[in-house]
This record gives C-alpha cells, structure tokens and sequence, in this order.
C-alpha cells in the first residue's frame, strides 16, 4: 500500500522513514487512535536481520506497520506505548531464509502473509526480553557458539510428538528401531527449524537462543534427512519451510490415531467415467477425513468394485444407457456380498453420470447402512464441508398443486443448480414437483454431512409414498441435477410400494434432458432397465 493520504500512510507508517524521536513516537500513536483498534502487538525481522518492523495487530491480521529507530531504552518504551491496553503478549518472529522487500513492508496484506508464514519461528516477549533484543540490534553481532543443548524432558517431547516417526514430509520412518540390527531404541536425530547458533544454518539474531530448547522448535528425522536439511539443500529448507512440515505432520498423525477410536468399516469405491473422463479414487487422508462424521474409520484397505475400465470409457448415448443396468446389477451385487460380514454397514465412495448413481442406490436400497460419501466439487476431493448437519437444506414444491387426475408427475431434483434445460424439459412434461435446495445451501455441497443425506433419503421417501398414495401417481420421471452424493441418497429412497421412475439425463448438446433408466419394483425388488433416447416411453 503506497499512497498519498495522510490517512493512510499513518496506518502504514513504513512508507515515510522510521520515526527518530520519541515524541514523534507518541504524534503518530494519537493519529493511530483515531483511525484504528489493534488488539495485537509484535515485531517481524528478516534474515539479517535487513528489515525490523513493528506491526499492530487484530488477530493474526496486521492492521498497521511502523519503523523507528531509537536507542533500545526508548525502543522498549515505543513498544510499551503502543501495547497499553493489549492483553494478549508481545511477540517477535522472524522471517528466517528470507529478506523483507521495500514493497512488502508498505503492503498491509505482504506484511499479514509474512507474519503468518512466520508462525513457527516466534517467542513470546517480556520487557526484559525486548532489552535484550534491542541492544542486540544496536550491537549488530552474531553470538557463537551453540546456545543452551536440548534437555532431556524437551527431547522426549519431540519423540512423544513425532511418535518415533521421521517428520520430513513423506518419510515417517520407524526411528524406534535399528533397521540393521532390530534393537529398540531412538535411532532418530533432533533438527532445529531455527537453529541454536545465531551462526549455523538457518541461524536468526536473539531467536536462535531463545527457541534453541523448544520442543516445537525442534523436528525428529532419519538421518538421511537430516542430511538433506542441514547440509546438501539447506536453501531449500528454511526455517518457515521446516515448521510447517513439523505442524503438517503432528496433525495428520494425531487426525490417523485419533481414527483408533472409530468403528471400523469397509470402504468401496466405484469409478464410473464421466463423458470418458477418468474418475480419481480417494487418498487414504480423503477416507479417513470422509468417514469421521460417521464416527468411522477405514476396514483394510479401499476396495475398488468397478473401475474405469476401457470399454465402459468408449460408450456413451444409448450404447453407454444399453450396458448401465447389467454394470448397476453387478456392482452392487458385489458391494452387498461384500459388506454382508460387517451387518451392510459400509461408506460408498461412487461417481458417474446422475441416473447411474440414482439406480445404484436404488439397487443398494434403504435397509442396510451404506452411506455414500460426497465428491466435493469446489476442493475436488472427497470431503464433507460441514462438521454438523444443517437439517432440511432442501424445499419440497408442487405436491399441493397436483390436480387429481394423471398418474404422471415431473420430479426436479434441483440441488446443484436448476438449468435451462431441466425446466425446458419439465415444462414440455407437465405436472411437476420440485425438489430444490434453499438460495443459501444450492451448489455441490448443498447434502454437507452425511446426517443430512439421511434425512434427505427419509424425505424423499415419503414424497413418493404421498405421491402415489395420495395421488395416484404410477411413474415419476426424475430430472436430477445434483451431487454424487445427493444422487445415491436419492437412489436409496425407492422402495416397494413407490411409482416406477424414469431417470434423466443432460442431452449431448445440453439443450434438453432424455429418458435414460427405468427404476421399478419388480417382485419386491429394484429393477433398472434401459430406456430409448428417444424421449419416447409406453404408458403405464
């Protein structure tokens, strides 16, 4: 931010020279006063350090930046004057490995990412601490020499943290073990993102001491690793680089052991193309995070019931809708058999076209307890967006408007979004009933916790019971536009005593939506057979 206002160049003070006196200190905290409220008070250094910036602060946002230079008695002072009133403790961090640029110290939004960036090389500051580290700053020398060594409550903090594991990302060797021998013990070697020599590499003026024997300072690595970080490609380790990989993994170990505790269930997957399109299963880190909201976890390993093979990647049109209900028959004839040793209780990770959804969760049906899991759209990952069910995302319309006669209805499932051609074609069918998701949930992740899909299967299947049972309706033709997800859940609603449905499909050129699936029940079972593309069908 560089601008001429006086405004705003007292917020952002670094674009004038840093303040000399004092006095000039406290005219510009009155000019501050009157402009903002900071809750936050800290000071960002760079390699070097080059730059040294005082920046106020409203959470982890910095709302203002300044520059003074004084001796380190009046520097305290300064700092004192701008945290009076501030609860929350006075921070230095460094942005070690790199250097401050002129443009970034004047960008309130450069200062805010660096700060964040910085959030593993930082202390906590009492006033004597900033005496020290000023007069540090006026003395402009480097201590040799290590600080402090590590103690050994700090080492077995660092080994409970890594849980006897190389931290580096994508390693997690076992350090608990010799791999030539077999003895137990810790074969694994203690790396400062900081270092403890203001000298040594990754090395930071005052911070170096004073984080030299803090466990969240300090990575456990295999040697091999160790290596790599201090000696043959330390520029491309800094400090920042290293404590991000450090929360990275402390994280994603304690989320898999924290799985421990959930009931195990199988997992499978089926990867139908879409318009020939290849269909990614998920990672190990999508499943675990997926099945969480059902207090679940993993059952060995993710099984892969119908992948995109070849010749179902070459069909498309009425070829690709001839072929579905044989492929409907035999997938969910392999999950059910599958899932019969774990009681039908399972996680269902699906994709494909909309109505091959819908018939394969009709096949799956509504008494046992595989729940499918939602392909978030925006992230592109399997993942439920919410942590607790919204209730009722949806709306249910028309059903009081239905004459008494016609054994037809229209059904849009709008929850993604309502296309033109979805109300081009149900408008040339007549007699609709929609489905939508309310203006604040509509999009992808409109069905966001698995709880929700159930309520919404429930929903559904009281729809079509009323649907024939009030109405008289024999067959309703669906006209979905929804999630994976929302798709299989809707699927999972037909049961014995509903109307025969008739699942659309976005025509290739999109104007228009075509007949694909016939869903009905045949000896109290869902039967899926295949429709011409013609938009034409036999009456009832």
């Amino acid at each position: 931010m560089t601008t001429g206002d006086p405004g705003e160049s007292t917020a952002v003070q670094t674009v004038e020279t840093p303040i000399t006196r004092l006095d000039g200190v406290m005219n510009h905290l009155r000019a501050l006063r009157t402009l903002l409220s900071w809750d936050g008070v800290g000071v960002l250094i760079d390699e070097g350090p080059h730059a040294v910036v005082t920046v106020l602060l409203q959470g982890d946002e910095v709302v203002s930046a300044l520059r003074f230079c004084l001796s380190a008695a009046e520097s305290v002072d300064a700092l004192r004057l701008y945290n009076e009133g501030v609860v929350t403790p006075m921070e230095l961090r460094c942005w070690q490995g790199h250097e401050l640029e002129a443009e970034q110290i004047r960008n309130l939004a450069d200062l805010t990412a660096v700060w964040r960036a910085s959030c593993g090389q930082r202390k906590e500051q009492t006033e004597q601490d900033w005496r020290r580290f000023f007069g540090r700053l006026e003395t402009n020398t480097l201590t040799k020499g290590r600080a402090a060594g590590i103690t050994a409550d700090t080492r077995h903090q660092v080994l409970l943290d890594a849980h006897g594991r190389c931290m580096f990302d994508g390693c997690g060797a076992d350090l608990t073990k010799d791999p030539v021998s077999g003895k137990r013990g810790n074969y694994g070697a203690l790396a400062h993102n900081v270092a403890s020599s203001e000298r040594g590499t990754r090395g930071t003026l005052y911070l170096s001491g004073g984080l030299s024997n803090d466990p969240k300072n300090i990575l456990l690595l295999c040697d091999t690793h160790h290596r790599l970080v201090d000696a043959i490609a330390k520029a491309d380790y800094p400090a920042a680089v290293l404590s991000e990989m450090r929360r990275r993994f402390c994280g994603e170990a304690t989320a898999l052991l924290d799985t421990l505790a959930l009931t195990p269930v199988p997992a499978f997957c089926v990867a139908w193309p879409v318009h020939q399109q290849r269909i990614s299963p998920p990672s190990s880190e999508q499943i675990s995070r997926a099945l969480k909201p059902m207090r679940a976890r993993v059952h060995g390993m993710l099984r892969t019931v119908n992948d995109n093979d070849a010749a179902l990647r070459s069909l498309d049109g009425p070829a690709l809708w001839t072929a579905m209900p044989a492929i409907v028959d035999r997938t969910s004839n392999e999950i059910l058999q599958q899932a019969h040793g774990t009681g039908y209780r399972a996680a269902l990770f699906a994709m494909g076209r909309m109505p091959s959804l819908i018939a394969l969760g009709a096949k799956l049906g509504n008494k046992c307890e595989i729940t499918p899991m939602l392909q978030y759209r925006e992230k592109g990952l399997w993942f439920w967006p919410l942590n607790e069910p919204r209730g009722e995302f949806f709306t249910i319309q028309g059903v009081d408007q239905l004459s008494a006669s016609g054994s037809e209805v229209c059904l849009l499932l709008g929850l993604t979004a309502i296309p033109p051609a979805m109300r081009l074609t149900a408008k040339s069918l007549g007699r609709a009933v929609s489905v939508v998701a309310r203006p604040d949930c509509e999009g992808n992740g409109a069905l966001g916790h698995p709880d929700d899909g159930a309520l919404f299967r429930q929903r559904i299947q009281e729809l079509l019971h009323e649907l024939r049972d009030a109405h008289g309706v024999r067959r309703v033709h669906v006209l979905p536009c929804a999630s994976n997800a929302a798709c299989l859940f809707f699927g999972q609603s037909f049961d014995s005593y509903h109307p025969e449905l008739v699942v659309y499909d976005f025509a290739t050129d999109r104007g228009h939506m075509v007949p694909t699936l016939r869903i009905a029940n045949v000896q109290n079972e869902a039967k899926v057979t295949a429709v011409g593309c013609t938009g034409e069908l036999s009456s009832t």
